[in-house]
């Protein structure tokens, strides 16, 4: 028996075999070049570390350079990555210790406002500065006689931390729990007496010490100026001392996870900064918390130090 009676309907067979497969083809091909194209392209997750303090509640409406220096310019690298498009960044409030462990622990973790110390670096990579501080001070407050002479350099200065507890064995000294002070000074705070020294967490460790300094609870607290903020009555019984060899300025950087993607967040990080620098928001951000004394040293000292770079800039006032 014959499948096909004729030549002719072997011919039709086969040409509607072709196209059916040219059509399933062209169908296949279209479908996977397409995939691509309809598929979403997954962001960068950055786990956006914010210390828990009260100082912190309202950081994302830092819109304003008017506002604390740290946090203005946080929210705006903030912002601005979002606007890059590929990068999900989700903040967490978290405590001081918590941080150095993600950090430490996590590929795509970040935290703004941190002292670039040998110890960080160890495990966390950093920016270009993302602010300047005038240096800690030591304070203290209504106290009844002066400090003895021997404390103090030709230039007034606290000759080191630990001496003045060598010499006024009883005194304590209010500190920050699990913050660096920079290099320096985390130096001088490790020789001195651990019986000395007053350690405050917690989510509102920075009026707290203030507070435990006016009470008279503590001594001496070591704070940057721009955390001490007394009232009228106050200020006239307030002292503050400088420690002789320490950094005239803190500067603060932007610190993420030691990784691949750690270092590309750095990366497009410094290139926001650098147009950043060039803004009239970036002085006048830090304007407010200077004397025109002091942002004129400030000025002197990042032009000595940081030739290749206009930080602060008077042209954009």
């Amino acid at each position: 028996m014959k499948l096909f009676s004729s030549p002719s309907m072997l011919t039709l067979l086969i040409c509607l075999s072709l196209l059916i497969s040219a059509i399933y083809s062209v169908t296949y091909s279209a479908a996977v070049q397409s995939t691509p194209i309809n598929k979403k392209v997954a962001k960068e997750k950055i786990l956006w570390l914010v210390e828990d303090k009260v100082e912190n509640i309202d950081l994302l409406a830092k819109n304003s350079a008017e506002t604390s220096t740290a946090s203005y310019i946080e929210n705006l690298i903030i912002q601005q990555l979002k606007q890059l498009g590929h990068y999900d960044v989700r903040t967490q409030r978290v405590t001081a210790p918590r941080i150095n462990r993600t950090l430490n622990t996590k590929d795509n973790a970040c935290v703004a406002n941190r002292a670039d110390t040998p110890e960080r670096r160890g495990y966390s990579l950093f920016s270009d500065p993302q602010s300047f501080y005038l240096t800690h001070k030591l304070y203290r407050f209504n106290q009844k006689s002066a400090l003895p002479s021997q404390l103090f350099n030709h230039e007034a200065e606290i000759k080191d931390l630990a001496s003045v507890f060598k010499i006024l064995p009883s005194q304590t000294i209010g500190l920050a729990q699990d913050v660096s002070f920079g290099n320096f000074l985390d130096q001088q705070i490790k020789k001195i007496n651990p019986a000395n020294i007053y350690y405050r967490g917690g989510n509102q460790r920075v009026v707290a010490l203030a507070s435990m300094l006016y009470k008279s609870r503590v001594d001496f607290v070591l704070a940057l100026p721009v955390d001490i903020t007394p009232d009228k009555s106050e200020k006239h019984l307030l002292e503050q001392y400088t420690i002789a060899g320490a950094p005239p300025y803190l500067i603060a950087h932007f610190n993420c996870s030691n990784s691949a993607q750690g270092q590309r967040i750095i990366n497009d990080i410094n290139k926001i900064l650098a147009k950043v620098y060039q803004t009239k928001d970036y002085y006048q951000a830090h304007k407010k918390w200077f004397s025109d004394k002091q942002l004129s040293g400030l000025q002197h000292f990042l032009s000595e130090n940081f030739a290749e770079t206009k930080y602060i800039n008077p042209t954009n006032e």
